[in-house]
């Protein structure tokens, strides 16, 4: 059965109807990519074809996040074909270090997974997907975390926008500088990266593999 609802799309009420199920997984879309679900039906209403009414095209794009869910190889079952499980880094002060990474995961759209404070660790999780894991805590053998040279995790993110944001935010929030937001053509023509370090000196990057938006 169908059921219906009024949101505010581009400042005008609109009534939509669907499905329940439909509902309840577009709402878990919608938080799981950081936006309103106003916000997310306003972007599905600007994406759809003409001939398609906004409900019909509201259930296909929940149809087709749910299949790219499913077809990724860690949702099949099929771990051998994903080269990442989980990425963790150490820390000294467990506390200060998830209140740096809880901040700059939420920047990111990572979506937060875990946090065990007795046993000094948490993990982020990709917005749609299980893993990898980004994972901090203190290290197992319980001597000092310390970083290695040369060692590095790289996120990848959707924009040039969003790693200035990553990197100006990692900053504010009391990491070290270790090469503004900018091209890096060496690595390949589209390549736009920053880096720093968090508190604890573990080196991070930023990077954005898409071209430059064209200017209008």
């Amino acid at each position: 059965m169908t059921e219906k609802r009024s949101l505010s799309i581009r400042g005008h009420r609109t009534s939509i109807s669907i499905e329940e199920p439909f509902w309840a997984e577009l709402k878990r879309l919608a938080a799981r990519r950081g936006r309103s679900l106003a916000d997310l039906v306003a972007a599905i209403d600007g994406e759809r074809d003409p001939d398609t009414n906004l409900s019909s095209a509201i259930r296909l794009h929940v149809l087709a996040a749910t299949q790219a869910r499913a077809e990724t190889p860690f949702e099949r079952g099929d771990p051998a074909h994903v080269m990442l499980s989980h990425v963790y880094i150490g820390v000294r002060d467990f506390d200060r270090a998830l209140r740096f990474w809880a901040a700059v995961a939420r920047e990111m759209n990572l979506r937060f997974r875990f946090e065990e404070p007795e046993r000094g660790w948490a993990g982020w999780q990709p917005a749609e997907a299980d893993r990898p894991l980004f994972l901090i805590g203190r290290p197992f053998d319980g001597e000092p975390a310390s970083v290695g040279n040369g060692a590095m995790v790289a996120f990848q993110l959707g924009s040039r926008e969003a790693v200035d944001k990553t990197h100006a935010l990692a900053l504010a929030l009391g990491g070290r500088d270790e090469g503004a937001p900018g091209p890096r053509p060496h690595y390949h023509p589209h390549y736009y990266g920053a880096y720093f370090r968090d508190p604890d000196g573990n080196k991070i990057g930023l990077a954005c593999h898409r071209p430059e938006p064209e200017t209008r």
